[in-house]
């Protein structure tokens, strides 16, 4: 099983959205790796998360995208497989 590492940001997003976002991502089997949403940061906010079944890295990114779209604002986002746990 290959686990991915997904970075997610939402622009002009609120905390109500990346709220809305984790809840759709975690309803997709998808785990927080961090905290999410910090207002204080000048940066963008971010959030991060963990992926394991039995998906390709292409499945993985079309999941992470419709998700995204979902929240209706606009993004961007990185999808990576972990190193450690390549099989």
């Amino acid at each position: 099983m290959s686990t991915f590492i997904t970075t997610i940001k939402l622009l002009a997003a609120t905390e109500n959205d990346f709220k809305l976002l984790s809840e759709k991502l975690e309803n997709e089997s998808f785990s927080p790796k961090d905290s999410p949403y910090k207002k204080s940061s000048k940066e963008q906010p971010t959030q991060v998360f963990s992926y394991s079944k039995k998906k390709s890295l292409l499945d993985v990114t079309a999941l992470v995208s419709r998700v995204a779209a979902s929240t209706g604002k606009k993004y961007s986002f990185t999808v990576v497989k972990d190193k450690i746990n390549i099989e």
